[in-house]
């Protein structure tokens, strides 16, 4: 009699939770279709296109905006919108390749409201606020329900060499790469007589600051230690860390390319050149951090 209640109790457990996981990828879905539409229209509605935003930055913030804007819009923006589709058709994947674009999004709409000199420089990006919140919140929606979603437990492990790999050296490399131009950076920010790239926009320079040396580059060193020591939550931040690099990657490269493009004084050949590499190390090192899911994900596991 016991051995009855158990088998007719059992069914209704699994109707209640797959209805529920089925909300949940539907709702991560639809809100992935929305930060693509909100990161296109940001894009659209700045200096890249249509130019109804007008930042109150200087010309040479402007240029970058603009290389910002063109990442945005030809490579964030379908990247979310085909993630979205994944997420839509329940791949295993969907959750792990949302991390990337979330943190990108919210990364860079703090940048447009943080970084503009709203007292010295003209402009109106202030009447845009609100679509810059609404894309803030969004942005952190989606990856707190992505990460949320993400079972370590069923998902294929971590070569231990490829595991230790990571942690031991790729990530203490990019690190360095990435987030060591600030050290001369800070200096020449605290002297007497900065450059003129930072006087172009100060603001900008501290806002970014505090959130690459305040935010990721802690987040990179923990998944460094995280993957050494055999930690589960180390695997969600590196699919973070990595996806937010190989997005951010490419949009610096932009910026740099569109300084050169504008002829602007503080661009040189040499900067593209050296931004294009950085970039595709980033996207390589993505390429390797992902391909063991979406190998595992083909197999139909």
């Amino acid at each position: 009699m016991s051995s009855q209640a158990i088998n007719t109790s059992s069914p209704r457990t699994v109707d209640r939770r797959l209805p529920l996981s089925l909300a949940r990828e539907q709702l991560l879905g639809a809100g992935l279709l929305a930060l693509a539409l909100g990161l296109a229209l940001v894009s659209v509605l700045g200096p890249l296109v249509l130019d109804v935003i007008h930042y109150r930055v200087s010309e040479t913030v402007r240029d970058q905006t603009v290389g910002l804007d063109l990442a945005s819009l030809a490579l964030v923006a379908p990247l979310t919108l085909g993630v979205a589709v994944l997420t839509l058709r329940r791949h295993p994947a969907a959750p792990a390749l949302t991390l990337g674009p979330a943190a990108y999004a919210a990364y860079m709409l703090a940048q447009y409201v943080l970084g503009p000199e709203y007292v010295r420089i003209p402009g109106n990006n202030e009447r845009f606020f609100l679509l810059f919140l609404a894309l803030f919140v969004l942005a952190g929606f989606v990856g707190v329900c992505a990460w949320s979603m993400l079972d370590v437990s069923a998902l294929p492990a971590i070569d231990e060499r490829r595991a230790r790999r990571i942690g031991r050296y790729l990530l203490p490399l990019l690190a360095l790469a990435v987030f060591g131009r600030y050290l001369p950076a800070l200096v020449d920010a605290s002297g007497n007589n900065p450059s003129a790239g930072y006087r172009a926009g100060p603001t900008f320079f501290w806002t970014i600051a505090l959130l690459d040396l305040g935010v990721f580059l802690p987040t990179l060193l923990a998944t460094a230690v995280g993957l050494r020591h055999g930690r589960p939550w180390a695997r969600k931040t590196l699919w973070l860390v990595s996806g937010w690099l190989a997005l951010v990657g490419p949009a610096v490269c932009a910026m740099a390319a569109a300084m050169e493009i504008k002829h602007d004084p503080g661009s040189s050949p040499g900067g593209v050149v050296l931004t294009g590499a950085l970039a595709v190390a980033l996207v390589a090192f993505a390429v390797y951090v992902y391909r063991p899911l979406t190998q595992w994900s083909r197999t139909g596991a």
